[in-house]
C-alpha cells in the first residue's frame, strides 16, 4: 500500500504566517520532501532542530537551500530526482547534514540511538547559524535518495532571529519583523476611531440625524477593530511561544474583508446621495448595486479561499499574488469610477452639497486606488523578505485613513461646512430625487401664516442649525 504524504503541523502555520516553533510528523512514499521555511537575519538568525526517525529508514539527510534561482527554485522541481536535488547544494557550505550517529557535524550536533516501540530509533539534535549579505529565506527539506520505502520523520524545529529576551523579534521571520508593532499601533487608532464614532453617533441620534449610512460606517469600524484585535491576540502569543493562535488569522482576514465590503457599500451609497439628497435609490440603481457588491464579495471570499487551498507552503506567497486579487483590484477601480460618476451627478443636481462631495471625492480616492496600487507594488517591486509586513501595515493604514476622512466630514459640530446630513430621520421624504436639497420643512415652532406656500418655500431653502 502506497503511503500518502501527511503533515501534522501543530502550529498550523501553513498559509497564515511563518512558524517559528514547528512540530510535526512526515510520512511519505517519496524520498525527498519540503519541511519548512524561514527568513533569517544574518548572524542573529538561528535554526535548532530535534529529529526522530526509525533506524530502518536510515540514512536520512537534512537539506538547507537558500532563496536563489540556482538553489531552492531549482531544487523544488518535480522533474528532478532526489540525487539531482542533492547535487544542487554544496556540502562544504554545511547545507547537508546526514542524520546518523556516524556522521560528523561541523556545528554542535549529534545523533544517538535509542529504543522505541521495539525498534531502534535515531534522535538527532543540533543547530545552525546563518551569515549572508541580506536577510534571506532558507528552505529546509528532508530526504534519503537510497530509500525504497519513503521517509518517516518526527520533528521539532525552532527558528529565531534575535536574543530570547528580545520579545518583538525573537520568533518572527524577517518578513514579519514589525508585524506585532504595526498591529498594536493601528489597533489603537481603530479604537480611537470607534470611540469618536460612537460619540458622533450619540450626538446624531439626539438630533434625529443618525442615518443608515452612518450606521454602516460604524459597522465597518467595528469589524476592522475586531480584525486588528484578533491579529494582536495571535501575534502577541506568537511572540512568546513561536506558535501563537494561528486559527485567528483567517478569522481576522474575514473581518477585514467584511469591513472593506461595508465601507465600499457606504461610499457607493453616499455617491448616489442616499440619506443625503434622496431617501431611496431607484430600482435600477439598486439592482446594479446588488449585482456589483455580490461580485465584489465573491472576489473577497475567493482571495481567502485561494490562499488556503492553492498556495504552496514551499514557496513564498502573499495573498496579493492570487488570481482573485487581480479581479478584486479591477473591481475596486471600477467602483472608484462609478463613485466619481455618481458624485458628479449628485453635485450637478444638488450644488449646495458641492463642498462635501468635492472634498470627499478628492480625499477618498486614495482609499479606492490604494488597493490596486499596493497589489502591483507588492507583486512586482517589494522584495519577498519585507513584503508581508509592509502590505499588512499599508492595508491597516488605508482603512484608518478612510475612517479618518469620514469622521472628519461627518463631525456634527456647528462650524463643519462639510457636514452632509441635513434631513432628519423622522422627516425624510419618499421620493427618488427631491425638488430641493433639504426637502423638509422645519416646523418645530410653527407660526400661523396666511401663505402656507411661502412658508414651505422659505423653510425648504433655509439651512437648518444643528441642535
Amino acid at each position: 500500500m502506497i503511503r500518502r504524504l501527511c503533515f501534522i503541523v501543530l502550529a498550523l502555520s501553513v498559509g497564515f504566517g511563518n512558524a517559528k516553533y514547528s512540530i510535526g510528523t512526515i510520512i511519505t512514499h517519496k524520498n525527498w520532501v519540503f519541511l519548512d521555511k524561514f527568513c533569517f537575519v544574518s548572524e542573529a538568525g538561528n535554526f535548532q532542530f530535534e529529529l526522530h526517525y526509525p533506524k530502518s529508514y536510515e540514512i536520512q539527510n537534512l537539506y538547507m537551500y537558500y532563496d536563489t534561482p540556482d538553489q531552492w527554485f531549482a531544487a523544488y522541481n518535480d522533474s528532478l530526482q532526489c540525487a539531482e536535488k542533492e547535487r544542487i547544494i554544496d556540502p562544504l557550505n554545511n547545507q547537508i547534514m546526514s542524520l546518523s550517529p556516524l556522521a560528523h557535524f561541523s556545528d554542535p550536533a549529534q545523533c544517538v540511538e535509542y529504543e522505541k516501540r521495539n525498534q531502534t530509533w535515531y534522535n538527532c539534535t543540533g543547530s545552525r547559524s546563518f551569515f549572508s549579505m541580506r536577510p534571506r529565506w532558507w528552505f529546509m527539506a528532508i530526504g534519503n535518495c537510497d530509500s525504497l520505502k519513503g521517509l518517516y520523520l518526527e520533528y521539532r524545529l525552532l527558528m529565531t532571529n534575535a536574543a530570547p529576551n528580545d520579545r518583538l523579534f525573537y520568533h518572527f521571520s524577517f518578513d514579519e519583523f514589525y508585524t506585532l508593532t504595526i498591529t498594536m499601533c493601528f489597533m489603537v487608532i481603530a479604537l480611537f476611531c470607534l470611540v469618536v464614532g460612537v460619540m458622533f453617533m450619540h450626538m446624531l441620534r439626539n438630533r434625529n440625524m443618525l442615518h443608515a449610512t452612518y450606521k454602516i460606517f460604524m459597522y465597518s469600524i467595528v469589524f476592522e477593530f475586531t480584525c486588528l484585535s484578533l491579529y494582536w491576540l495571535h501575534y502577541d502569543r506568537f511572540a512568546d511561544d513561536g506558535i501563537g493562535l494561528p486559527f485567528l488569522n483567517p478569522v481576522a482576514m474575514i473581518f477585514r474583508h467584511v469591513s472593506n465590503v461595508l465601507f465600499l457599500l457606504l461610499l457607493l451609497l453616499i455617491g448616489k446621495g442616499y440619506t443625503i439628497t434622496r431617501a431611496k435609490i431607484s430600482s435600477e440603481g439598486t439592482i446594479k448595486l446588488i449585482v456589483f457588491m455580490t461580485f465584489f464579495i465573491i472576489f473577497e471570499i475567493s482571495t481567502l479561499v485561494w490562499e488556503i487551498a492553492a498556495f504552496d507552503p514551499a514557496k513564498v506567497h502573499y495573498i496579493s499574488e492570487s488570481a482573485p486579487s487581480y479581479f478584486l483590484a479591477a473591481s475596486r477601480t471600477v467602483a472608484w469610477l462609478w463613485f466619481l460618476r455618481s458624485c458628479a451627478i449628485t453635485v450637478k443636481m444638488y450644488p449646495l452639497k458641492r463642498n462635501f462631495y468635492v472634498t470627499l471625492t478628492f480625499l477618498i480616492s486614495f482609499w479606492f486606488l490604494a488597493g490596486p496600487i499596493v497589489m502591483v507594488f507588492a507583486n512586482f517591486v517589494l522584495d519577498n523578505w519585507v513584503r508581508a509586513e509592509v502590505v499588512h501595515g499599508v492595508d491597516a493604514g488605508v482603512s484608518a485613513f478612510g475612517f479618518g476622512i469620514m469622521l472628519f466630514l461627518t463631525c456634527p459640530v456647528q462650524n463643519n461646512r462639510y457636514f452632509p446630513y441635513h434631513v432628519r430621520t423622522n422627516q425624510v421624504g419618499d421620493c427618488s430625487y427631491p425638488q430641493n436639497v433639504y426637502e423638509v420643512q422645519y416646523t418645530a415652532n410653527p407660526r400661523p401664516t396666511s401663505s402656507s406656500s411661502t412658508l414651505a418655500t422659505s423653510a425648504s431653502l433655509a439651512e437648518p442649525n444643528l441642535r
